[in-house]
């Protein structure tokens, strides 16, 4: 009888230490106690800070930043390293450690600011890892157990929105899809109040709501276990308050912008390249990298534009085909250039017919150049 007794007590105490396993190992167990931040000042309206460790001391920290650790395991190793594929040349930051310590969570921290109302993005690329392969941005971040994370994961294939507090990671919004490894991707976030909108290579993936971190805190980078990953352009703005209030508003010219990104995810980058009302310049009023609107326009896209042909460029083995846009009516009103992948054993021509296509889409929908410029409110 004793020994029949002793199997369920030993079957519970089996199911307990699986439980602490996989609570471990889905970020809800920490035993590692964070030092406290040194407190920054809370940005007004406005202002921004942009990272491209470009005149950073190559194999050294990048000053204005201090590393941290959530979780188990090494301590991470950050350096500035020289990539030759980097969207800003010359260099990247790298986390480089490679301990496989599965619940241990990289951090680099920014020390210049406290961000609330916010809108940060990075370039990311995944370069290594068996355990995993992730690169991520933080925000709201009091300490290195307590912030929200936005992270894309190349071995997995998905991309998730958590907070962390006290050093338990929760879910609580994703979105799966192919994170391919060892190229270069955009994780974008907006935080404004408890709303969040996430996007990846200029589509929005994750729109979500949460009230665990109200208010403002630090901005930085992360990583997961022994990923090896390369960030560049990391760029973060406190918004104004008055956003909190009311709706964020874009131009149509965007929204049409948003609209395919969405429907042609594999789309790297979208422009649109319009002369707005009483302006001397073309400019780019529409984007899915939002640092590149209000810029000039390149001579390539004003070639497409007066002379109504295509112009077709390659960035590595990217085609990047600008073309005439036109309203409605048929009308050149400016340019749309178009960033992608080419397709097995596509050749230039089939390039551009590829890209008219879905240029078209957008050019069903202008009534006119005018309406470009409407503003609507932003869900």
């Amino acid at each position: 009888m004793k020994r029949i007794l002793g199997i369920p007590a030993a079957l519970a105490a089996v199911s307990v230490l699986v439980w602490v396993i996989l609570e471990s190992r889905e970020g809800r167990y920490s035993s590692y106690a964070s030092q406290p931040e040194t407190p920054v000042p809370q940005q007004s309206a406005g202002a921004s800070f942009t990272y491209n460790f470009d005149s950073e001391a190559v194999g050294a920290m990048p000053a204005k930043f201090h590393s941290a650790r959530t979780g188990q395991g090494a301590e991470s190793r950050w350096v500035v390293v020289a990539d030759s594929t980097a969207p800003s040349k010359p260099n990247v930051v790298a986390q480089t450690s490679t301990d496989t310590t599965d619940y241990r969570f990289p951090l680099l921290i920014a020390d210049e600011g406290s961000f609330k109302d916010l809108e940060i993005s990075v370039r990311f690329k995944a370069v290594s890892g068996k355990v995993d392969r992730a690169g991520g941005l933080v925000f709201r971040l009091k300490d290195a157990n307590n912030y929200y994370i936005v992270r894309a994961n190349g071995l997995e294939d998905n991309y998730r929105l958590y907070h962390v507090v006290a050093g338990r990671r929760r879910q609580f919004a994703g979105a799966n899809f192919k994170v391919t490894s060892g190229e270069w991707h955009e994780l974008r976030v907006k935080c404004v109040g408890n709303k969040f909108l996430c996007y990846y290579d200029g589509a929005k993936k994750i729109e979500a709501t949460d009230d665990t971190f109200k208010d403002g805190g630090k901005v930085g980078l992360w990583t997961k276990a022994d990923s090896v990953t390369y960030f560049d352009d990391l760029a973060v703005k406190e918004l104004s308050d008055s956003a909190s209030a009311s709706p964020v508003k874009k131009i149509y010219a965007q929204e049409l912008v948003d609209e395919l990104a969405v429907k042609y995810p594999n789309l790297l980058r979208i422009g649109m390249h319009v002369t707005p009302p009483n302006k001397p310049d073309n400019l780019i009023i529409a984007c899915t990298v939002a640092e590149r609107i209000g810029q000039k326009s390149d001579p390539e896209d004003l070639k497409a534009m007066n002379t109504g042909q295509p112009v077709v460029l390659k960035e590595g083995e990217n085609f990047d085909v600008t073309l005439p846009l036109h309203d409605a009516a048929g009308k050149i009103i400016g340019a749309v250039g178009l960033t992608f992948k080419p397709r097995l054993d596509e050749h230039e021509p089939e390039a551009t017919r590829r890209a008219r296509a879905m240029a078209q889409e957008i050019e069903k929908h202008i009534p006119s150049t005018s309406q470009l410029f409407e503003t609507r409110s932003q869900s």
